[in-house]
């Protein structure tokens, strides 16, 4: 399954600005985001980030959705967590066979 993942946090949560002000060194605040990665569950896509909303984009592919939740689980401390499960529009088209036409 496909999911799309929007997190966000405010600029008190905001794990960079921890960083910066010395609350959070920076091995703490680079583990704090190692959803990034994924893990042996969850193959993350791809993530683009907005910084000056404080917004991440990801797509990710799991076989589930609670997996996909146990990843995102660190950020949903610090911010409002949107997983959506999504289908592969490209994959749809292509199974048809309507793609290049």
């Amino acid at each position: 399954m496909l999911f799309h993942v929007t997190a966000q946090h405010s600029w008190e949560t905001c794990r960079g600005r921890m960083r910066d002000e010395g609350k959070l060194s920076p091995a703490e605040a680079a583990q704090r985001q190692n959803w990034i990665e994924g893990n042996e569950n969850v193959k993350v896509l791809a993530v683009g980030g907005y910084q000056s909303s404080h917004r991440y984009y990801a797509f990710m592919e799991a076989e589930d959705y609670n997996s996909v939740v146990l990843l995102m689980h660190s950020e949903m401390w610090v911010g409002e967590v949107e997983i959506l499960p999504v289908n592969d529009a490209v994959a749809m088209r292509k199974d048809s066979g309507a793609w290049g036409k």
